[in-house]
Formats: C-alpha cells, structure tokens, sequence
C-alpha cells in the first residue's frame, strides 16, 4: 500500500517544563520489575481529535497559551516525565532508573496540517501512514531517553490533534491516562487539578524472587531476535486501521450466551464485559488471519494488578503494575460454532488465575510463544479517554497509534453509549475486509 502524505508545516518547536523552584535538584527512580518488562516495545502513542472550528490564528492566541501553560503546571507534580531513563551509574548494565534533574522539559512541538480531519477521525479503514505525522517524536540525549513527548496537530477551521509519545517503561495506561486528566483539568479549569496525587513510593514494591533479572534477560533476548530478524518486523505502511463498536445490546447478548453454555456444561468462570467482548474480537481476529486449525493461539492481556499484590498498591502509584493474563486454546476449538463461548471460558479462567501468576513465572512460558498466534491488548475502557476535556468539549476520537507497530488492539470505552467497546484494529487491506465481515455477521446472529 502506498504511503500517504500529509500537507504539514512545523509552526513551534519548543521544550515545557515544570515551573522553576517547584521540584527537586535531582530525583530518581530505579526501576522495578514491573517496568523493565516493557524496555524493547516502541512508546505508546495516542491521538485526542477535537473539533475545533476556527483558524490555526485563533488556535495560537487563544488556546495554545494554556495548553502550554497547564502543562507546566501539571509537570509540577509529575516531573519524572519530564526526565528520562538511563542505566544506574556504577552499576551492572541491568539496573536502570528513571532520572530527573530540574530544567529537564517535555519536548512540545505545534504542526499545521490542511489534511483530512474528518476522515482521520472517523472509523472505517485508513491508511496508518497518515497518522505517522502526527505522533510525537520521542527524542533521546545521550544516555537518557526521553519519556514524554507532546505534538500538538492544527487542522485550519476544523480540529486539533493532541498526539502523545510516554515511553512504557515511566508508566501503565492507569498513570498515563490519570496524567492526561489532570493536565485536562488543569488546562480547563486554569487552575491545579483537584487529581488525586500521584505516588512514586518504589519501596512500595518487592521482589524476594529477583522476578527483574528474568524479565530483563527476556527483554535482551526479545531485542537479540528482533536485530537478528527472527522476529518479524510490522510495517505500517502496508496498513489499514479501522474502528469496531460492539453497542451494550451486544455485550449482553454475548454474556447471556456465554453464561447458558456455562451452565449447560456446568463450569464457572469470571465472565465480564471484557472477557465477552474481548473472547469475540479475538475469534473474529483468529477467522480473518485464517489461522491453520492445529496451531495454537493467545490472547494477551496486560492486567492491572494494583489490588492484587502484596500488600496492595494504592490506585495513585505512578508507574507500571501489569501482569500478562494469557488466554492459551487450540485454533480448532475457537473457530468452531461454539468458538466464542471456548474464548470466553479460557480467557475467564486465566483472569481467575492472575493470582498466581504473581509468583515465580515459568521459565519456558515466554519461550513457548515464539510458535503462537498472538493477539494482545493496549488500553482499556476504564481509562476513560472520551473524559480527557482541554475545554474544548469531548474529543470526538481517540486512537492508539502505536498498536499499529505492535499487531496489538486498542480498547476504549464507547464514546456513543455507556456500557459499549470500542475497538481500533489494523490489518493489511485483504485481511481487514475477512474482519469486517466476520465482525458484522456476527453481531447480527447475535441481534437475530
């Protein structure tokens, strides 16, 4: 598929940091186990489209000001974005740390561009190329990498895009997105946000098993595969991106579904609206890739363990707190006509077991994956993105860019109705029209 071009031009490229006087010298945060995990994925990147009707003039004067200004004043008590990661000094070449030292900035770059809002923020199929120009680049300074970056996209007379890079290993969709509201907030209200504090305690976390040496060793042998090409490398370019809503009405039909077949073959499981919504996506995945029915397939879950752990962490810790539920089933059994109700189950179940994947993890679980169709999962609809108001209203979407680089599926909530998913996908042209068509003959089963 050919790369699609934006018209842009860069209008400012500046650097926004905490006020002066209002944070440490020098502040660090050595890594836990938790965020070494995520030290060989690219950064997240999300899009926030806002209508905004007026000209890229009245952007400047009237609204760019306190964009610029609420996040100055949110980085006050957020200021490890502001730094970057590195290895510990004097240590082995394992043990990093987040560091901060005060004049350190988010680099904020604002972009015209007289490309097509409309269709950027829409639903069906687009070419993931465009979007391209509107993700922040997150710049790197000698041995520091940088963590956060902001561009902000001005579309003349019809939209703003408010385009975030973090980088995974500062922190999980729980403390990015409480970072997003606060900033919103602060911008809206023109005052501190009323958030609750952030807490970056890392004591608060343990590590008797040495659990940060086995994810380090498998994030170096996930970056050793990928420079030898034995990982294949997605390219965006070849494409299309699409936005699948699955109504309430939905859910409960597949809830009531799963749950009679449950009680028919006399097994429990956890059975949620994610666990339903999540077990269709996943077989309509597997059915428009045409899996070969004698592998074996995963869901991938990243799942907040904030409340699970011992003792448990407040929901305000600022940082990563994620552990991968894997959903594990044999192709055949999920494309047959039960197929949902067997996702459902397995990937219910795995959810029950997130306990005990706390312990040790299985030294051969990673490995076995290498032969495994995978699909995992970035956000969620508890993150409340359609919430992120800047004062200029809801945004009317919101993407995450960087599943594209991943084969990951975004998750939100509906931004239509309560109760409802919303999906963001990517797949090559032909493989997207087997989605589609698997997604909607469903759904429509379902409502029959």
């Amino acid at each position: 598929m050919a790369s699609t071009h934006l018209p842009i031009k860069i209008i400012e490229s500046i650097r926004v940091a905490p006020p002066p006087g209002t944070t440490p010298n020098k502040a660090s945060l050595p890594f836990t186990y938790f965020d070494v995990q995520w030290i060989m994925l690219p950064p997240v990147e999300r899009l926030f489209f806002y209508h905004y009707p007026h000209p890229t003039t009245h952007f400047i004067s009237s609204f760019l000001p306190s964009l610029k200004y609420s996040l100055s004043q949110a980085l006050k008590t957020y200021y490890h974005l502001a730094g970057g990661f590195r290895q510990i000094h004097g240590s082995t070449d394992e043990r990093l740390e987040h560091y901060y030292v005060e004049g350190d900035a988010v680099s904020f770059t604002v972009v015209e561009c007289n490309g097509p809002f409309e269709e950027l923020a829409s639903d069906h199929e687009r070419d993931v190329s465009q979007f391209e120009y509107l993700v922040p680049v997150l710049p790197r300074s000698g041995e520091l990498q940088s963590l956060f970056s902001v561009q902000v996209t001005v579309f003349p007379d019809r939209g703003i895009v408010i385009g975030i890079s973090i980088h995974h290993t500062a922190c999980d969709g729980t403390s990015s997105m409480q970072f997003m509201h606060t900033w919103a907030e602060t911008c809206l209200s023109g005052a501190s946000a009323s958030s609750a504090v952030p807490i970056f305690d890392r004591s608060l976390i343990s590590d008797p098993s040495n659990m940060y040496s086995f994810f380090y060793n498998i994030a170096q042998s996930f970056l050793k595969s990928v420079r030898e090409g034995t990982i294949p490398i997605i390219k965006p370019s070849e494409l299309v991106l699409a936005t699948f809503t699955i109504k309430r009405e939905h859910i409960q039909s597949l809830k009531q579904l799963v749950s009679a077949k449950a009680e028919q073959k006399k097994t429990s499981f956890h059975c949620s609206t994610i666990v339903v919504a999540f077990a269709y996506i996943w077989i309509c995945f597997l059915r428009a890739k045409q899996i070969d029915s004698t592998k074996t397939a995963c869901l991938l879950v990243a799942a907040d363990v904030r409340a699970r752990i011992q003792p448990p962490l407040p929901m305000e810790y600022f940082g990563n707190c994620l552990v991968s539920c894997m959903a594990i089933a044999n192709v055949a059994n999920l494309i047959q006509d039960d197929g949902v109700f067997v996702a459902a189950e397995t990937f219910g179940k795995a959810i029950d077991q997130l306990s005990e994947r706390l312990k040790v993890p299985r030294s051969d679980e990673h490995a076995s994956l290498r032969e495994t169709t995978i699909l995992s999962v970035a956000g969620s609809p508890k993150f409340k993105v359609y919430d992120v108001d800047f004062g200029l209203g809801r945004p009317c979407k919101v993407e995450i860019i960087s599943t594209t680089k991943t084969g990951a599926m975004s998750v939100a909530e509906s931004r239509c109705e309560q109760g409802g998913i919303e999906i963001g996908i990517a797949f090559p042209k032909e493989e997207m029209d087997c989605f589609k068509k698997y997604f909607f003959e469903g759904l429509k089963l379902l409502c029959d």
